[in-house]
């Protein structure tokens, strides 16, 4: 009895799926994260380069600037428009607890470049003299399958902390930033973090003579970040939260919403 094309097309169609199948599961080609180069190509050079002063526990919205692939290795600050191919991995209110439900929000690597200092000017401070000093902070996607990561309006959810182990009745770790007023709640928004991709976010440097170890901590969803120590330099009197009203104010009405929701479970230094 021969064997006829009839007989033997469903072993190929058979075949032809698996092979599809193991196409679509085949790893991507390793390619190691690398900090990217950044430049300001609208600086005013007749403007003055500053540090940021704080002489308290300050309130801070850290700098959303975009997404980028690992192949991106060089980033223009004054350019944050949004890469059109990416536009599809951003969700705006209606669709985010699904997406934050369904594609997973931890195995994200949190790294800081504190060596690396970049000037950036806020929109609604363009009539301000004097240009702020940031460095960057990137979260990388060096996993094999998606992420996601919530945010608001034009910054993220996040703050740096000190050590200070001078001050032994007190943790290690002191925040130095609370989360600023937010007189709205719209605004929220997510993007999806494909295979090596990642988000670069600018956080202050101070001023200051106290050198000491710092690192930056961020809330996820229900999901906190905590990148590893780095040496700065910050203003001593940055631990105290007396003279910050809003977020007195907020320990003092309600203690733990203020330490997860303004400080993302790290516990200022309140003064007797």
């Amino acid at each position: 009895m021969g064997i006829t094309l009839k007989s033997i097309l469903p072993i190929l169609l058979l075949l032809f799926t698996y092979s599809c199948i193991l196409e679509e599961k085949k790893p991507l080609e390793k390619i190691q994260f690398n900090f990217p180069q950044l430049v300001n190509s609208k600086i005013d050079t007749s403007l003055r380069i500053s540090k940021h002063k704080a002489d308290h526990v300050s309130e801070i919205f850290p700098f959303f600037i975009g997404k980028y692939r690992f192949s991106q290795q060089n980033i223009d600050l004054a350019n944050r428009a949004v890469d059109t191919n990416m536009l599809k991995d951003y969700t705006y209110s209606h669709g985010l607890d699904i997406l934050a439900d369904s594609i997973d929000m931890t195995g994200l690597e949190l790294l800081v470049d504190y060596e690396t200092s970049v000037v950036y000017k806020e929109r609604y401070s363009w009539r301000d003299s004097i240009l702020y000093e940031y460095y960057p902070v990137y979260f990388v996607n060096s996993t094999n399958t998606d992420k996601f990561f919530l945010a608001k309006d034009s910054h993220v959810f996040g703050i740096q902390e000190a050590s200070n182990t001078e001050q032994r009745s007190y943790a290690k770790w002191i925040p130095i930033e609370g989360l600023g007023r937010d007189w709205c709640g719209n605004g929220h928004w997510g993007v999806i973090i494909h295979p090596q991709e990642y988000l670069l976010i600018l956080m202050k440097k101070y001023d200051g003579n106290f050198e000491t170890d710092l690192r930056v901590r961020f809330k996820v969803g229900e999901n906190i970040y905590v990148s590893k120590a780095f040496k700065g330099s910050i203003n001593e009197n940055q631990f105290k939260i007396k003279g910050n009203f809003h977020l007195e104010s907020a320990l003092s009405d309600s203690y733990m919403f203020a330490i997860e929701n303004l400080f993302f479970g790290a516990f200022p230094m309140m003064e007797e």
